[in-house]
């Protein structure tokens, strides 16, 4: 097991302009973050799959990418970035959280769990062993490899610890590459460039100025971790270094663009023109665009104008002390203020001005860059448990394919019918006069003999109208069969029905199909299956 961190910042290994620095001579992709920019090539065609929330399952990726036929694997969060350390600085309520949904749990060990009072704590009531957080043990040392390059941002779930010396290079697995507001990575595959840009943890207002135990330039304590906004800013100086308007842009979250106004307005600042996002915990994936899903512009505007509004408050509050700590370094102050351009792009209110930090109020305002509105593209994933997207690259064009396990309605269908019973008209059966009458409520009525059942000989279907006989005087409604009813001539109209409704005659009125051999036998008092009937039913 490798050393604890040590107490002061590392710096990132290699040579680079810092971030925050002044950029010398063109912007556009003239200072790469990293050798060879990160980049990957490959000819013909890929498959990216994208997933989130394995959860600590890593071993599930290798198998997820061969049922996908995935070259390439993009995981937006709670991958889980745990060691063997981890255990002792996780926080009680975060721990119950992280074991209640640990695809590593038995179930058994879940039950107790969530059964057991607060006292004594739960990792006191287990043995190590039985609360195995993640697998990354097992791939630092070396147990198990990832077959398939995987690209990750961090979740709400994970120990900052870890991720600190992963980003180092003190921790060091084949193919896992970390995608932060440092460190963006380019896939050159199907004739598409790729570029990753990602952003970890959740989106916390109050939490957006706090750096927590990270040592670095991220945030997070007690097994859980958070974006702040020194993040974001760095994150749009390092979209500004590698920019290329000849690259695609996919916009990497743990939280979702579509419920959090400030991540979208990064998205557009980083002019991403897809966004990959988990963070809802849906059983279905979804995919969106926010022209799809806002019915004017004043209403995404409204969007934004309400997450300005939540910044503000905590950034009011802050600000005289914020501002102090990073006047001795230029670099946090130069992001500190592109994370704030960021949020004054944002509208103020929802009926008027450019959400997209557009001309300022005058002759031009109004006129508004609906580019991203309409064809920025956001996918937002279900658990890796319960379906993926597939990203199919081949000859410049990005195909998608979403596949989801769904939600289980099997306890919808009807139940096997039992000998004696009818179904209900709810669950598909036939209408409920044909279920008997209880004997004490029956009238009297004389019914005439049975006669033995001929089997009559083979008829054509009928297409026809019912063989019924004509009544002018009461139409036939399309009401449900109530137990006071009677049919026939031999009966007052109030009595109580005795006779099933025939087939040919359903209760609204239309044409059924010929009459087949039923699942469920009638009474044997019941003369609808022995002879038909030429009743109709009619309600008071």
């Amino acid at each position: 097991m490798a050393s604890q961190a040590p107490a002061q910042p590392r710096p990132y290994p290699g040579s680079y302009l810092p971030n925050g620095g002044v950029v010398s001579g063109p912007v556009p992709g003239a200072q790469p973050l990293l050798p060879n920019q990160g980049r990957v090539i490959q000819s013909g065609s890929a498959r990216v799959l994208c997933i989130a929330d394995v959860r600590g399952n890593l071993q599930s990726l290798n198998q997820l990418a061969a049922d996908a036929r995935a070259n390439y694997i993009i995981h937006t969060g709670d991958f889980g970035f745990y060691d063997d350390r981890s255990l002792d600085r996780i926080a009680e309520k975060t721990l119950k959280h992280v074991a209640q949904y640990s695809p590593l749990l038995s179930d058994a060990v879940k039950r107790s769990i969530a059964a057991a009072p607060p006292q004594p704590p739960i990792k006191e009531r287990f043995a190590r062993e039985h609360l195995p957080l993640s697998e990354l043990p097992l791939f630092l040392n070396k147990t198990y490899t990832l077959n398939v390059p995987v690209y990750t941002v961090w979740g709400a779930c994970e120990d900052v610890q870890v991720l600190e010396k992963l980003r180092s290079g003190e921790y060091k697995i084949d193919n896992l590459h970390i995608i932060d507001e440092a460190h963006s990575r380019l896939l050159e595959v199907g004739g598409v460039k790729l570029r990753l840009l990602g952003l970890g943890g959740a989106v916390v207002m109050h939490k957006l100025f706090d750096n927590g135990e990270g040592r670095t330039t991220i945030a997070g304590g007690q097994g859980t971790m958070w974006t702040t906004l020194l993040q974001m800013g760095e994150l749009v100086d390092t979209a500004n270094r590698v920019y290329d308007p000849t690259e695609t842009r996919i916009f990497v979250t743990h939280a979702s663009p579509a419920r959090e106004g400030i991540l979208n307005q990064l998205s557009v600042s980083l002019k991403a023109d897809f966004s990959i996002s988990a963070g809802l915990h849906f059983r279905y994936g979804s995919s969106y665009n926010e022209f799809s899903v806002n019915p004017t512009l004043d209403h995404y505007r409204g969007k934004l104008a309400a997450s300005k509004a939540s910044f503000n408050d905590v950034w009011d509050t802050v600000k005289s002390e914020v501002e102090p700590a990073v006047a001795e370094s230029e670099s946090q102050q130069r992001l500190l203020q592109l994370a704030i351009e960021i949020v004054n792009k944002m509208p103020t209110v929802a009926n008027g001005g450019n959400p997209f930090g557009g001309p300022a109020p005058g002759p031009a305002s109004g006129q508004v860059d609906e580019s991203a509105f309409k064809n920025m593209w956001n996918f937002n994933l279900a658990d890796a448990a319960f379906g993926w997207l597939v990203l199919d690259i081949d000859n410049g064009r990005i195909g998608t394919e979403m596949r989801a396990q769904g939600f289980n309605f099997a306890h919808r269908g009807a139940p096997a019918s039992l000998p004696g019973t009818q179904p209900s008209p709810a669950q598909g059966g036939p209408a409920s006069a044909q279920a008997p009458v209880p004997q004490q409520n029956r009238p009297a009525v004389a019914t005439p003999p049975i006669q033995p059942q001929m089997k009559p000989a083979a008829q054509p279907a009928r297409t026809g109208p019912s063989p019924v006989p004509a009544t002018p005087k009461e139409p036939i409604k399309p009401a449900t069969p109530q137990p006071t009813a009677q049919t026939g001539n031999a009966a007052p109209a109030n009595a109580a029905a005795e006779k099933a409704i025939p087939s040919e005659v359903k209760p609204n009125g239309t044409a059924a199909q010929e009459k087949g051999p039923s699942s469920s036998p009638a009474p044997k008092d019941s003369p609808a299956e022995k002879k038909e009937s030429k009743a109709l039913f009619i309600v008071n």
